[in-house]
C-alpha cells in the first residue's frame, strides 16, 4: 500500500485515451488526491491530442508503467490488450484500476488472478453499476437481509448510442474483435450486478440476441434469462438504443425493492399477515452517490487516506469478475445454440 500524505496527490498511469479513458482521466485530474504523470496511446494522432489536454503522452506502454511518479495504473485500452498490459502492471508491483470486462477468456482470467495474487498490489475491476445510489443501496439491503431470499431481478439498460441501421453503431459494436462484442463489453456491468445483488452463483443460462441490420458485426440488443443456485431469476436486457433506458427492480422472499422514474429506490417490507397485499410499509430512499465514487474508492484503498463519503464504498477485487465472465460466455454460447447452458459444478 503506498502511504501517501494527504497533502500529496497519488501518481496514476492511463493506458488508453478512447472516449472512456479520457473520461477516466478527467475524474483524476479533477480528484484533489490524484493526478496523471503520463498516458499511453498506440496512435500518433491520439498521442497528439493527449499533449493538447495537457498529459505527457508514449506509445512505449513500458515507459508509463516504470515512470516513477505512476505509483498506480489504470488499463483501459481495448479489451483485447487488457491481459498484456495488466500482466505488466502486475510485474511492476504497482496498484491495478482493470477496466471491464478484463479479458475475454477463462483461460486468460486465471492467468491474471494469478499474477494479481503474486503481485500483492491493491486491484480493482471497475463494475460501475455497483456504484450507482440505488444499486449501491440495493445491495446493502440484500447484504442486510432485509430482501429475504432471491427471486426474481428484472434489470433493463439500454445506452443511447445509436443503432447499426441508423449509421450510428457503439465503437464495441463495429469492433468485436477487439471489445468481445456488446454481451462481453457492456452486459458485464447487469451480470456483475445480479451476482452481487443476489450473492449466489449462476447455475443456469438462457439467451437471445438481435442486431439491427444482418450487416451488423455485433449483437446490439440481449435478453437473457440467469437463474441462480438458490432458485432465483434473474431478467436481464442490455443493448445499445437511440435513447437510454433503464429499469431496475429486485423481489425477495420478504420485501420489495425497485427504481422509479424519479432514480428513487422505494422498499416494499412486509405484509400484514391477515391482509395480504395489504399493510405493511413501504420506504422511499434517495441515496447519495457521484460520479466519481469508483475512483474514490480506488484511490483511497491504493493510499489509505479514508475517502470521507457519507457511505460505504469499496473497490471489487479482480477475482470477482471471474464468475461474470463465466457467466457471459455462457450467454454468448446460449444465443449461438439457442439452447439454456448449465454452470453446475
Amino acid at each position: 500500500m503506498v502511504q501517501q500524505d494527504v497533502a500529496k496527490r497519488l501518481g496514476v498511469g492511463l493506458i488508453g485515451y478512447g472516449p472512456y479513458g479520457q473520461h477516466l482521466a478527467r475524474l483524476v485530474n479533477n480528484s484533489t488526491r490524484a493526478w496523471i504523470p503520463m498516458v499511453w496511446t498506440r496512435s500518433e494522432g491520439t498521442a497528439a491530442r493527449i499533449r493538447a489536454d495537457g498529459f505527457a503522452a508514449t506509445n512505449d506502454v513500458d515507459e508509463l508503467i516504470a515512470h516513477p511518479q505512476a505509483e498506480a495504473i489504470i488499463v483501459a485500452s481495448p479489451n483485447a490488450l487488457h491481459k498484456e498490459h495488466v500482466l505488466k502492471v502486475c510485474a511492476a508491483r504497482k496498484a491495478l484500476w482493470a477496466e471491464k470486462p478484463l479479458v475475454l477468456n477463462l483461460e486468460d482470467y486465471d492467468e491474471i488472478v494469478e499474477a494479481v495474487a503474486r503481485a500483492g498490489v491493491v486491484n480493482h475491476c471497475n463494475f460501475g453499476m455497483r456504484y450507482s445510489g440505488p444499486c449501491r443501496k440495493m445491495i446493502e439491503l440484500a447484504r442486510a437481509g432485509q430482501l429475504g431470499r432471491p427471486m426474481h431481478l428484472i434489470s433493463r439498460v439500454a445506452r443511447g448510442t445509436g443503432l447499426f441501421s441508423l449509421g450510428n453503431a457503439h465503437k464495441a459494436v463495429l469492433s468485436p474483435e477487439l471489445s468481445g462484442g456488446w454481451i462481453m463489453h457492456h452486459m458485464c456491468h447487469q451480470v456483475d450486478f445480479a451476482i452481487a445483488l443476489t450473492h449466489e452463483r449462476i447455475v443456469r443460462v438462457y439467451a437471445q440476441t438481435v442486431r439491427s441490420d444482418p450487416k451488423c458485426p455485433s449483437e446490439e440488443s440481449i435478453s437473457a434469462i440467469l437463474t441462480t443456485e438458490g432458485g432465483g431469476i434473474c431478467e436481464l436486457a442490455d443493448g445499445t438504443a437511440p435513447q437510454p433506458d433503464h429499469f431496475l427492480s429486485y423481489l425477495g422472499s420478504e420485501a420489495l425493492a425497485y427504481v422509479d422514474s424519479a432514480g428513487h429506490l422505494n422498499f416494499r417490507g412486509p405484509c400484514d399477515e391477515n391482509n395480504y397485499g395489504h399493510g405493511g410499509w413501504s420506504t422511499c430512499y434517495t441515496p447519495e452517490a457521484y460520479g466519481d465514487d469508483s475512483m474514490v474508492a480506488f484511490i483511497s484503498a491504493v493510499t489509505g487516506v479514508p475517502h470521507k463519503r457519507t457511505y460505504p464504498l469499496s473497490i471489487v477485487p479482480v477475482c470477482e469478475g471471474r464468475h461474470v465472465l463465466e457467466v457471459l460466455l455462457a450467454m454468448r454460447e446460449s444465443a449461438r445454440t439457442h439452447a439454456a447452458v448449465s454452470l453446475r459444478n
